[in-house]
């Protein structure tokens, strides 16, 4: 019979870390347990070392695969299996530490790059570390391309130029700390995003806004519609064409709730 080739340990670090260092089969964890690489199609059948055929197994769940009894009885045998094992879960959890740094290497490299791409949109200000950390948050939170896209709407809504030319530095303030409201809203439904761009209007144009009962009003609005059995679609064009119109119109909040909830009670008459 010929010896069987070890994968690399460089192989096995990546098969680990792509499948996050967990037990395909059973979900455990390293050092919970000690892991293996298993061959999804067996070696014995003509499967391959490549990665697609490997896959990350617990001890446990791989020899339970195999029909192999391996011989107890030998005292000398049962503690080489034990040394083995303990200097075995020691290199898996530095292969896990090594994970988790490239990760957080990964993460600084990604804030380093948002920092300066807010850093060239304003000019001699710098982002401090309170700016920095707010940015982390978000970086957690919401893909790259979101991220870019917030600033870039960000910094077109909100950075003023003074008289000299120069940004203020109160824009710049709101600038960034826009972003993340900018994020939360695009992270939600069409629906509710035009929700928040109606309630935007109103919270503009009344002397007096009562944003909990606006709220309660417009998602009251949309359930009617929903019930009624409107699209998505249908009820997006009628927020655009018919809500947010009549919104614009309106001048006080007593006159745009009266007509919402006068709107509300005519779909549930419809038939």
């Amino acid at each position: 019979m010929s010896k069987r080739i070890s994968i690399s340990k460089r192989i096995r670090f990546e098969v680990f870390k792509r499948d996050k260092f967990t037990c395909q089969y059973c979900g455990k964890k390293a050092p919970d347990v000690i892991l293996e690489i298993d061959h999804m199609h067996p070696k014995s059948k003509g499967g391959s070392d490549e990665m697609l055929n490997l896959i990350t197994s617990c001890r446990e769940c791989n020899r339970g695969k195999k029909d192999i009894r391996l011989d107890d009885q030998s005292t000398l045998q049962k503690q080489r299996r034990e040394i083995e094992e303990r200097q075995e879960r020691r290199e898996q959890i530095e292969l896990m530490f090594k994970w988790r740094e490239s990760l957080r290497d990964s993460d600084r490299k990604k804030l380093n790059k948002v920092v300066k791409y807010i850093d060239k949109k304003i000019d001699k200000f710098q982002l401090n570390e309170n700016g920095r950390r707010t940015i982390e948050k978000l970086i957690n939170k919401f893909s790259l391309p979101d991220i870019l896209d917030a600033i870039d709407i960000s910094a077109k809504k909100y950075l003023k130029y003074d008289t000299s030319d120069d940004l203020t530095k109160d824009s710049v303030e709101d600038f960034i700390d826009k972003i993340g409201g900018i994020l939360t809203v695009k992270s939600r439904s069409p629906i509710e995003q035009k929700l928040a761009y109606i309630k935007g209007i109103c919270r503009n144009r009344f002397e007096y806004w009562d944003s909990k009962k606006g709220s309660m009003i417009l998602n009251e609005y949309v359930n009617a519609l929903k019930k009624y059995g409107w699209s998505e679609k249908q009820i997006l064009d009628d927020l655009e064409n018919e809500l947010e119109l009549e919104t614009k119109e309106s001048n006080s909040w007593s006159e745009w709730k009266c007509f919402v909830e006068g709107w509300i009670d005519d779909i549930k008459k419809w038939k």
